[in-house]
């Protein structure tokens, strides 16, 4: 990563030429999938080819039809980018991308700061992103940057208006201790609670295995509680983005759906397909009120 090159000025927003640019990377991604695959493979078979193909396409698909809060802009009324963000990241493939599209749809640079190693996959779909950027000719930055320790990014912190943070929540605190002149947006994403109330629904456990591992989910397992006990345990938990109830009980799911207090709750359900990292546009871009 050239940190120099983040602080050049970035081309004049044009939510046209972003809309082509969106179609250029999904043209891309369907195009290369062989490369794709073997960038999977290359990343030590964490993931299943298939799903993590199909979900790249379904991010770009989803960025696509979310609100552009830049097409809100009128006479009186204009919203603009940040600047220059720092994403903090397990770096999953399919969430990485979304943030790559959330930063372009909302004028921002982006640097996905991934601890230890990035993923082949992210290496391939961030060179999509800035091969499209620069067949349309837009000058923006997109990169990431391998750290090991926090500190590397402390010294990078004066460079970036705002840091999204998804990752564990102890790491969070830790975080913005030492950066607290910084507006960090937080994420629990890769967090769930499991509640298995029946010992017959075990397989279903067995199903979901894989789903948490490809995707580095912290995996707070309860059982043989009463689902009063269950869900008391869940809210104690703050860092929950997601529940999960597995049981024949239709009293025990209702009132499983009605006190617990999570981003997204499913029910006799592996999450896989509807677990998803969301932010909101509005916490990447400044309003400004225009009076005249």
């Amino acid at each position: 990563m050239d940190i120099k090159k983040i602080e050049k000025e970035q081309s004049k927003f044009n939510i046209n030429t972003i809309r082509e640019i969106f179609d250029k990377i999904e043209i891309e991604i369907k195009s290369k999938v062989g490369p794709l695959h073997m960038s999977v493979s290359e990343d030590n078979n964490e993931f299943s080819e298939t799903q993590e193909y199909s979900k790249l396409l379904e991010t770009i698909s989803r960025a696509k039809k979310e609100d552009w809060i830049m097409d809100n802009n009128s006479k009186t009324v204009m919203y603009d980018g940040l600047g220059s963000i720092g994403a903090i990241t397990n770096d999953v493939s399919d969430v990485s991308l979304y943030l790559i599209l959330k930063a372009l749809k909302t004028h921002n640079k982006l640097v996905l700061f991934v601890e230890d190693k990035i993923h082949e996959v992210t290496k391939k779909i961030i060179e999509i992103v800035n091969n499209a950027c620069k067949e349309e000719e837009y000058d923006t930055y997109v990169d990431y940057y391998e750290y090991e320790d926090f500190k590397e990014i402390y010294d990078y912190a004066d460079k970036f208006e705002t840091f999204i943070f998804v990752n564990n929540i102890d790491k969070y605190f830790n975080f913005t201790d030492k950066v607290k002149d910084k507006n960090v947006v937080y994420s629990s994403y890769g967090t769930m609670s499991l509640y298995l109330d029946d010992k017959n629904l075990k397989d279903e456990l067995l199903n979901m295995d894989e789903f948490v591992f490809n995707n580095n989910i912290d995996l707070d397992l309860i059982k043989e509680v009463p689902v009063e006990e269950a869900v008391e345990m869940i809210n104690k938990n703050i860092d929950n983005y997601s529940a999960v109830i597995f049981t024949k009980d239709t009293k025990k799911a209702y009132y499983f759906i009605e006190n617990t207090k999570a981003k997204q709750i499913f029910v006799n359900k592996n999450p896989y397909k509807d677990y998803l990292f969301e932010i909101d546009d509005e916490k990447l871009t400044k309003l400004k009120r225009i009076y005249i």
